[in-house]
């Protein structure tokens, strides 16, 4: 049930607010911008939020006008809202755009992550995070390399690492990032994840080498494995334990913010 407070305009977007009664959301709101996507961006929010996390699926990306998707960063955005965020589901360009490997790390698709952040950015001065899962790591990395002062931190969840496969070998997180990053860095990966371009070895092998202002790991042997293995519901999407794995971020991000002041 809902109550249906406004509509508003401000710098070309719009808000569409909806008021739950109900002990998870306060608030869901749609914001849109054709100059981000003719879809719009969900958006979640408990009563008094501390932080802004914008999250990037993997897959074919958010293509649906309801904001579905069985995706890891979904299935836990209550936990997320719950300790402390204003959570943002950044959908594709449309409904017809397949956010493949290499339309994630077009100049189109990250300057329309920027137009999100900058957008925030004027709304109020909390800390803003982005948050990729799986393929939704590519475009994660492509935007730290490039706009790494414009965030205060970031976390890859199953990202992409070293791979021979042919339609991901050249977007890595070693070919991508390299080996320096000046942002605040979380990995988080788990042991058994058998997909071939996200093996845990070479997660750990990136994190070991990667220099950035601060790097952390978060890896876990528990969960299950009964969706296909490179879907959301296997060790890759964190099956079974996905709200422990979404708690232990946001302890990390609420972290972070109470070392930085």
């Amino acid at each position: 049930k809902f109550i249906m407070i406004k509509v508003q305009k401000k710098d070309f977007f719009y808000f569409f607010l909806c008021i739950y009664i109900s002990s998870t959301f306060a608030s869901e709101n749609k914001i849109r911008n054709e100059s981000i996507s003719d879809l719009p961006i969900f958006t979640f929010s408990d009563i008094n939020p501390s932080f802004h996390l914008i999250a990037i699926i993997g897959g074919k990306g958010l293509r649906n006008k309801e904001g579905r998707s069985k995706n890891f960063l979904n299935r836990t955005r209550e936990i997320f809202v719950n300790n402390g965020s204003i959570f943002y589901l950044f959908p594709n360009k449309n409904e017809r755009y397949n956010a493949s490997y290499r339309n994630r790390l077009s100049d189109d698709r990250l300057s329309r992550i920027k137009k999100l952040v900058d957008f925030i950015r004027l709304r109020d001065k909390k800390p803003i995070f982005l948050i990729g899962f799986s393929r939704g790591s590519v475009d994660l990395a492509g935007y730290i390399k490039n706009y790494p002062s414009s965030i205060d931190g970031a976390i890859i969840v199953s990202g992409i690492y070293q791979n021979l496969t042919k339609k991901a070998k050249n977007y890595s997180m070693e070919k991508i990032i390299n080996e320096v990053v000046n942002v605040d860095l979380l990995i988080v990966h788990h042991e058994k994840d058998k997909c071939e371009v996200t093996e845990y070895q070479f997660a750990l092998k990136f994190f070991q080498k990667l220099r950035s202002k601060t790097k952390k790991i978060l890896s876990y042997k528990d969960g299950e494995g009964t969706g296909r293995k490179c879907g959301p519901f296997n060790y890759h999407g964190m099956e079974v334990i996905e709200k422990k794995v979404a708690l232990d971020i946001s302890k990390w991000i609420n972290k972070h913010i109470k070392e930085a002041h």
